[in-house]
């Protein structure tokens, strides 16, 4: 008899998954500071939880494709209906751009460093990522990513801002490379952070070859209800609604976005809230010798700790110690970083002086 490994796609042993037992880990111990996943740290809105508990009471229902939620979200930008599709999050996004456009062995453009699931779903459909370095100040590098262009380049990822370096790739080098009529995934998760930032939206109508993706998961504070959406051409979403299960969407899910985009007030409180603890982080931080903290647009801030000679890992296991969560981020050069996800006012006061007693520990200080 055949090993069951036998059968399983060959491309399937180069598949790095994006773990989430660090998330097992957060809900075991509730009395973590959950500082590394980029959540809202404010739960939703009672506007929300009331919506949530209506759509249950229909819960035997299969939900719809959300056609009001859908016509609310493309007003904003003068598009149609029709040019807004949702998903279970801004990630089934991503699924549904490798699945569309990518065949076995075809290449996707991705820049590094950022979110790492791109990479780890365009390898799981047979695909090839082709890493382009941020420069030196970690910005976009657009002339390394229309270089990297080849015949086989399928899918171009630009996520603004990004993740996590947190600045916006200038408008004029993101038409420079929608030029070139590749699908180019714009992944707007964090834009919300900053309403001055005008969504790409817009862009459709002159590049059908750009999807605009969006998400509930950050500053409306919904990570765990599990819903996104992107704006495309229509027959880009036509393609997509050919790939993905129905009523992948929930009920539950259409009813909390929909009320969540009509409570301004809650949502102006989280990210008056968010942009205020990004100042502190970034100023606060840039005190330490030996450290560069990035500033960000979005709910994270990048450390680069590469100066003070200290392993980051050692730095995520010693604010463990002190029941603080964040993360490391690798792959890029040789230079060392860690990302703290912003939490409330008290968990980012407890971080920062935790984060200012260790490195500078190791400086002598």
């Amino acid at each position: 008899m055949k090993d069951l490994s036998d059968f399983v796609v060959p491309w399937m042993n180069d598949v790095k998954p994006y773990t989430t037992d660090d998330v097992n880990v957060a809900w075991d111990h509730p009395e973590f500071r959950r500082m590394f996943l980029n959540e809202n740290p404010y739960p939703p809105s009672q506007a929300v939880v009331e919506a949530i508990l209506d759509a249950v009471r229909h819960g035997n229902r299969y939900p719809g494709n959300g056609p009001q939620l859908r016509a609310k979200i493309a007003e904003k930008y003068q598009l149609g209906s029709d040019n807004v599709f949702l998903g279970n999050g801004s990630s089934e996004i991503i699924e549904m751009v490798m699945k569309v456009f990518v065949a076995p062995g075809e290449e996707v453009i991705i820049p590094n460093p950022t979110f790492s699931l791109f990479e780890s779903r365009a390898t799981i459909i047979g695909g090839k990522a082709i890493k382009v370095d941020q420069k030196e100040d970690l910005q976009y590098d657009t002339e390394a990513i229309l270089n990297a262009i080849t015949s086989k380049t399928k899918v171009i990822i630009i996520c603004t801002p990004n993740n996590p370096t947190g600045d916006f790739i200038p408008d004029e080098d993101l038409i420079r490379i929608l030029k070139r009529g590749i699908p180019t995934l714009v992944d707007e998760a964090y834009l919300e952070y900053h309403p001055e930032h005008l969504s790409k939206a817009p862009l459709i109508r002159n590049y059908p070859n750009a999807i605009i993706s969006h998400t509930f998961s950050k500053a409306f504070g919904l990570a765990g209800i599990r819903i996104g959406f992107c704006f495309a051409d229509k027959k880009v979403i036509g393609y997509f609604k050919k790939m993905q299960m129905p009523w992948s969407v929930s009920l539950m899910a259409i009813a909390a976005a929909y009320s969540a985009w009509h409570d301004g007030d809650a949502f102006n409180r989280k990210i008056t809230a968010n942009n205020r603890e990004i100042e502190y982080f970034f100023q606060e931080l840039n005190k330490i010798g030996g450290v560069k903290a990035y500033f960000s647009y979005g709910n994270y801030i990048l450390i680069d700790i590469t100066k003070t000679g200290l392993d980051p890992q050692k730095v995520v296991d010693s604010l463990l110690e002190r029941k603080v969560m964040i993360k490391t981020v690798k792959g890029y050069r040789d230079r060392k970083f860690v990302r703290v996800s912003t939490g409330t006012e008290e968990e980012n006061a407890f971080c920062v002086e935790s984060l200012k007693q260790i490195l500078q520990k190791k400086n002598g200080r």
